[in-house]
């Protein structure tokens, strides 16, 4: 690109007509919004009433779970619609808000993953602190700091010039928005940083941690003689095995981020992966809410009203008798 062709904000403008691939790929990025908000929607009213959620750990996975729905909302009421649409007038800084909007609430529930690690890490290995240590002056702590680190993240871009990132209607992906012509790269050295620490820190450290707590249930359940075959024990397996699937899928996703680095004209492939496939988990959060926990099911769809059960998700989304009661009235 030279000086006599250079318009900024070319790269988030659509191509003025809508192709069978926009339209299709628009319609599905908004069905999948429109999916990934129904079911955030969904694990919001049943955190609110199903006491077994009453806690901590329904604090922060409420956290967590706004955290999805602001980047679901972008994909719902912005990215899908101006990919059918390819408008040539999208201001660039709307492009580029879109972007820092959905960037900010997909850091708060990339954050909170491990916030909810620990916290199931605690309730595992140290069971007589957690009240104490997981109270309601903490649990609010954590929120407002973790909001907070995700608003002055986001600011970073107006503070570092030329590593702005937009969504390209064109490309289906969120890309580099150049600045200026002499500019030879193609790709936001701050976005990639970011992607990298946000990739150590949540994906590899959540994992670690999460093991951790999978190995401190194996041992409260061979030292308490438990059986194997116990149905507590293979719910433990169950859950922590579909904890491990999460991990996974986020660090593919993240990973497939760090290596397309908002490039253009990528590959069908690299576009599910590092774009769809972001919702595509949140989806896949709720789902495994809904269909994992007993307690959600019975209130969904169970004609009985489910008992409230003294045991509470670990670290794996496993139940573990460790756990403090469900109806402690400071963690509500």
């Amino acid at each position: 690109m030279n000086n006599t062709t250079f318009v900024y904000g070319s790269e988030v403008q659509g191509r003025g007509y809508a192709t069978d691939m926009d339209i299709a790929f628009g319609i599905v990025t908004t069905l999948i919004g429109i999916t990934a908000c129904t079911g955030g929607v969904l694990n919001l009213y049943l955190i609110k009433n199903l006491k077994a959620f009453h806690n901590a750990f329904g604090f922060f996975w409420v956290v967590r779970t706004i955290g999805e729905l602001g980047t679901d909302l972008t994909f719902l009421l912005y990215t899908g619609p101006v990919t059918v649409l390819q408008p040539t007038n999208i201001p660039p800084a709307l492009g580029i808000f879109v972007y820092h909007l959905s960037y900010t609430f997909a850091y708060m529930q990339c954050l909170m993953n491990l916030i909810i690690a620990w916290n199931r890490f605690v309730a595992v290995w140290f069971p007589m602190n957690y009240l104490r240590v997981f109270n309601a002056k903490l649990c609010g702590g954590v929120a407002i700091y973790v909001c907070c680190q995700a608003c002055i993240v986001t600011t970073l871009f107006f503070i570092f010039p030329c590593n702005q990132v937009g969504y390209g209607p064109r490309f289906y992906a969120n890309v580099f928005v150049k600045c200026d012509p002499s500019i030879d790269r193609d790709y936001s050295i701050l976005s990639t940083l970011l992607c990298k620490v946000c990739f150590t820190i949540a994906c590899v450290g959540t994992g670690v941690v999460n093991m951790t707590t999978f190995c401190k249930i194996v041992y409260i359940r061979v030292t308490s003689q438990a059986r194997s075959t116990s149905k507590e024990y293979k719910r433990d397996v169950r859950l922590f095995f579909l904890g491990v699937v999460q991990d996974i899928l986020m660090t593919i996703v993240l990973l497939s981020i760090i290596l397309c680095n908002n490039q253009k004209d990528l590959g069908l492939l690299s576009i599910v992966l590092s774009y769809d496939g972001l919702i595509l988990i949140y989806c896949f959060n709720t789902g495994s809410m809904v269909l994992c926990n007993p307690e959600c099911r019975r209130f969904l769809f169970g004609t009985r009203k489910g008992a409230v059960s003294n045991t509470y998700a670990t670290g794996t989304g496993a139940a573990s008798n460790t756990a403090a009661p469900s109806d402690t009235k400071h963690e509500d």
